[in-house]
């Protein structure tokens, strides 16, 4: 169970964004810490997205968390 990441990604200063991946194929942008709240037991997640629409995840259907590769800029 990824619970433990997200909570360790969570608290990282300074903190990365990432993404959650659902077994069904669906993944959900994490940008900041603010978008996201974890159970107390860890049971599920709630992500905000960018249109301030709440996603009810179930700790058990997470198939794994992935930080976003920032894209970086070509020096000329």
């Amino acid at each position: 169970m990824p619970i433990p990441t997200i909570r360790e990604l969570n608290n990282q200063v300074p903190f990365e964004p990432y993404e959650i991946h659902m077994v069904s194929g669906e993944h959900y942008s994490v940008p900041h810490r603010d978008f996201i709240a974890v159970s107390p037991r860890g049971g599920f997640v709630i992500v905000v997205d960018a249109k301030d629409r709440p996603h009810h995840l179930s700790a058990l259907l997470i198939e794994r968390v992935s930080a976003i590769r920032r894209k970086t800029k070509k020096r000329s």
